[in-house]
C-alpha cells in the first residue's frame, strides 16, 4: 500500500472515486463539478488530500481542510471527506490514511483534527473510536443553512 499527497494529475482517477463517494451521501452524479471543485482546491492549497493505492490501484481517499483554534491559538484540521472503497486490507488503509492526515497536523503544529458523521455511521464511527478519535459530549454542532435548495444542505438534518 502507497499513500500520497493528491496532486493535479491524480484528479483523472480521483474524480469518479469522488463521484462514487458523493453518490453514497445520496448526490447526483457530477464529474465535471467534482473535477472543478477538486482542481480548484488543489490550485489554490485550500485543502489536502491523501490518496493509498495498491499498486496502480486507487483504494481511498482523506480530504482535510484548515481552520484555526482561537482559544487554543494554533491551526486545526476538519477531515471532511474519507472514503476506503478497494483493496484488501480496508481496515490498514483507513489506517494508513488517517496516519497521513495525523502527520500532517504535526507538521503543521495544529492542536486537534476534528470530523463530523452521521449518527448512524456506526462503521465510520467505530474506525474513529478505535484509531483514538474521542467523541465530543460537551459542544453542540450548529449549522446555518443559507441555501435551501442545495441537496448536501438537506441532509445535515
Amino acid at each position: 500500500m502507497k499513500i500520497k499527497t493528491c496532486e493535479i494529475n491524480d484528479l483523472e482517477q480521483l474524480v469518479p472515486a469522488f463521484d462514487s463517494y458523493r453518490q453514497r451521501y445520496k448526490q447526483p452524479s457530477e464529474p465535471q463539478k467534482i473535477e472543478q471543485f477538486l482542481r480548484q482546491m488543489l490550485e489554490q492549497k485550500t485543502s489536502t488530500m491523501f490518496l493509498s493505492y495498491e499498486g496502480d490501484e486507487l483504494t481511498g481517499f482523506v480530504q482535510l481542510y484548515p481552520s484555526y483554534s482561537s482559544i487554543g491559538l494554533a491551526p486545526i484540521w476538519t477531515l471532511n471527506d474519507f472514503y476506503v472503497f478497494g483493496g484488501t486490507g480496508r481496515k490498514q488503509t483507513a489506517e494508513a490514511l488517517l496516519n497521513a492526515a495525523k502527520d500532517l497536523c504535526k507538521e503543521t503544529d495544529a492542536i486537534r483534527i476534528e470530523v463530523t458523521t452521521r449518527k448512524e455511521n456506526h462503521r465510520l464511527h467505530k474506525i474513529y473510536r478505535d484509531y483514538g478519535f474521542e467523541k465530543d459530549y460537551k459542544y453542540d454542532y450548529y449549522f446555518l443553512r443559507v441555501k435551501e435548495q442545495d441537496m448536501a444542505s438537506k441532509m445535515l438534518k
